[in-house]
């Protein structure tokens, strides 16, 4: 990604890391990764969704990031 130019948000779907919700249901806290939009809740099963549309939604410059998104998860492997 050197030489690279990339907006902030992209770290959190090439970098993942754990935040948390409230289950509107139940109350109970919910882990959600950042780069997930929707998850279920484990007290209650119900579905936990961000309320915040993802940058990817309407950035003018998603394409791009999605696919260096595509790419660093294709290195994973």
């Amino acid at each position: 990604m050197s030489g690279i130019v990339t907006c902030p948000g992209i770290n959190k779907f090439v970098r993942p890391t754990p935040e948390y919700l409230k289950c509107p249901k139940c109350k109970a806290e919910v882990e959600i990764w950042s780069d997930e939009q929707e998850t279920k809740c484990l007290e209650c099963g119900t579905k936990v969704s961000r309320e915040v549309a993802s940058c990817l939604d309407y950035c003018e410059y998603a394409s791009k990031c999605k696919a260096i998104i595509e790419q660093k998860r294709g290195v994973k492997g």
